[in-house]
């Protein structure tokens, strides 16, 4: 039997795993690079080919903590740093705009500034007064980056104590990403992240009919609807009191 996803596919918003996101987005940064001007920097640290590459995507890679290495080395890619930046206003010059433009984890992007914000919340590095702007995905290519990589490092069961069920409940359920196996035989109910399962149809159409497990079909079409399970930080963010410096100036580690 066929098994097809009505408006989804498997290596652009569909994932079998949080494991094949991680080599999906990584090997396409690694591209990303390589094609736009960063061989010296591959070669810099070691790194011939994309496998290279997600060995370097490690909590301590080159000896250092925390997923620096990554931040370090490559954060000039990732993103353009700015105070008003946004998802609408990058450029295809770096690999976030680049994606978008292409088409590419767009739904995964738009989660990563929702995650980012939640992970800075809890380390303690937002909700200031004075105001410190951390929570801003935009502002730092370099935290960005290594909180992106920090991610795919953790799960819900090897994440700091201290952070919330909120991050926990995050690092397991990456919208698009499969928390069931994959469909070999049988019409299995499927667990998406971010989505609830609609059923099995007979054809991608709107009148199409739902099958029965004992419907034998040649290809069966899997249903679902996105559900937004990552909203708190927007609805809560524009409640908390923030100061704002008027000489503050971005600072990036890197």
């Amino acid at each position: 039997m066929k098994y097809v996803f009505v408006n989804h596919e498997l290596g652009k918003d569909f994932w079998e795993s949080k494991h094949d996101l991680f080599v999906c987005f990584y090997t396409a940064f690694y591209d990303f690079i390589l094609t736009h001007g960063g061989i010296e920097d591959l070669k810099k640290h070691n790194i011939n080919d994309a496998e290279d590459f997600l060995k370097f995507a490690d909590f301590y890679a080159e000896g250092q903590k925390d997923c620096y290495a990554m931040g370090f080395a490559f954060h000039k890619y990732f993103l353009e740093p700015r105070m008003n930046g946004s998802l609408e206003t990058e450029t295809d010059q770096y690999f976030i705009g680049y994606c978008l433009k292409n088409d590419l984890f767009v739904d995964f992007i738009h989660f990563l500034v929702s995650y980012f914000a939640y992970w800075r919340n809890d380390e303690g590095c937002t909700c200031m007064d004075p105001y410190n702007y951390a929570d801003n995905f935009f502002i730092s290519s370099w935290a960005a980056l290594v909180d992106t990589t920090k991610l795919f490092y953790f799960n819900s069961e090897t994440v700091y104590h201290w952070h919330s069920f909120r991050i926990k409940y995050i690092l397991d359920h990456i919208p698009g990403t499969f928390l069931s196996p994959l469909p070999k035989v049988g019409l299995p109910k499927l667990h998406v992240a971010g989505y609830r399962f609609l059923g099995w149809y007979d054809s991608d159409s709107e009148d199409a009919v739902e099958l029965k497990n004992t419907d034998h079909v040649d290809t069966a079409y899997a249903k679902f609807l996105r559900v937004d399970n990552y909203a708190y930080w927007e609805k809560e963010e524009p409640k908390i009191k923030k100061v704002y410096i008027k000489d503050w100036k971005r600072v990036d580690p890197a």
